[in-house]
């Protein structure tokens, strides 16, 4: 076993006053540390109710009245708002139907002029249908009256024909003059576009003709008019008067 000496002793003993001392200040420390955190806490706590008594002070954004003015408010502006476009679409509605009183108002008028401007056009039609009849019964009339007064110089010769023909003994000098007569009429006729068809010899045309009877002939082919019993007449190229014929068979 070893041996201590009274010096190695006092050396043992400081050393261990030593860490006396020394652990003694750490728990010093710590214990400072500790009361430290607990006012902290308790520091964070007061403030907490601070807060908290902050908020529960009677103030009238926060009692009953001063939340339902709050909540009133959005709604107040929410219904000025609604007002506001119900007004602006009012306006906009009144303003659509004075545009369709104009455009009334204006049809109205147009639809006015239109009916007088239909009568008008209407009786200047009238008018002039009427003026067409005049002028088509004017020359309609005038060409008749042409035709006429180209006729009454025959009337004239047939009256000179017969006064003389009651006294004449000469048969063939009043044939002469019939025949001057006749010639002169087909002379008026001929003036005014009237022409005497050739039918005999033709073939039978219904459009021409009008076939009184059919026989048969001989050395004639069928279908062929082979006697005018009266005689056709063309007005330019229409028919005036169908020649009345014999056909053969």
């Amino acid at each position: 076993m070893t041996r201590i000496m009274p010096n190695d002793k006092q050396t043992i003993d400081l050393n261990h006053s030593d860490e006396t001392e020394e652990s003694a200040a750490v728990s010093a420390e710590n214990a400072a540390g500790e009361t430290a955190a607990e006012n902290l806490v308790i520091e964070t706590e007061a403030e907490s109710m601070e807060g908290a008594a902050v908020f529960d002070l009677p103030d009238d954004r926060h009692n009953g009245a001063g939340a339902a003015a709050e909540t009133s408010k959005p709604k107040k502006g929410r219904m000025d708002f609604r007002r506001r476009a119900l007004l602006k679409e009012l306006e906009d509605r009144e303003k659509e139907l004075d545009k369709l009183r104009d455009e009334y108002a204006k049809s109205v008028l147009q639809n006015a002029e239109l009916k007088d401007r239909h009568l008008r056009l209407a009786a200047e039609m009238e008018n002039f249908r009427k003026r067409l009849e005049r002028e088509f019964s004017n020359r309609v009339e005038s060409r008749v009256a042409g035709v006429l007064a180209e006729l009454l110089p025959v009337v004239d010769d047939l009256e000179r024909f017969f006064g003389v023909s009651d006294e004449a003994k000469d048969y063939e000098s009043l044939a002469a003059g019939a025949r001057l007569i006749y010639q002169n009429m087909l002379k008026v006729l001929q003036n005014h576009g009237v022409t005497a068809m050739e039918a005999v010899g033709h073939k039978f045309d219904p459009n021409r003709h009008e076939a009184l009877m059919q026989m048969p002939v001989e050395g004639q082919a069928s279908n062929l008019v082979v006697q005018e019993t009266t005689k056709g007449y063309l007005l330019l190229d229409k028919v005036l008067r169908p020649a009345k014929v014999i056909v053969s068979g």
